[in-house]
């Protein structure tokens, strides 16, 4: 059965989350891995939107990887996905992006985190998912 990564980024780093969508397209993160992540933009449509559209789709994963880079502290809608994933008990992996320094949100500043490397990654959700 496939594991499904949902990707939680902030939208000046999207290069990076399509670079981690390639990696899970072209199985270097492993045969059994899907990546889910928003398909639309809803935000003119307001928070509750938002928050219907970004719930089911962590709820439907198995883990979520966090792009951590400069820009991605202390930002409400990466805030959100993380306190989701903490509620439904999914597996957080950070994923620190390269040359950047930010700090991870800070509900999971004590989770280590993985270099922005598809080996490293896969390995990552291997031990964490089985």
């Amino acid at each position: 059965m496939p594991h499904s990564v949902f990707i939680s980024y902030v939208y000046e780093e999207k290069s990076f989350k399509d670079t981690v969508a390639q990696w899970i397209q072209g199985q270097r993160l492993g045969s059994d891995v899907v990546v889910t992540h928003e398909r639309s933009d809803v935000r003119q449509h307001g928070e509750a939107e938002i928050r219907n559209h970004l719930r089911p789709l962590i709820e439907g994963c198995a883990a979520v990887l966090v792009l951590v880079g400069d820009d991605s502290h202390s930002r409400k809608w990466i805030d959100y996905e993380v306190a989701v994933a903490q509620q439904l008990h999914k597996v957080i992996i950070p994923v620190r992006l390269p040359t950047t320094r930010g700090g991870p949100p800070r509900e999971i500043a004590g989770v280590s985190e993985v270099t922005f490397e598809p080996n490293a990654i896969a390995s990552a959700l291997r031990n964490r998912l089985g």
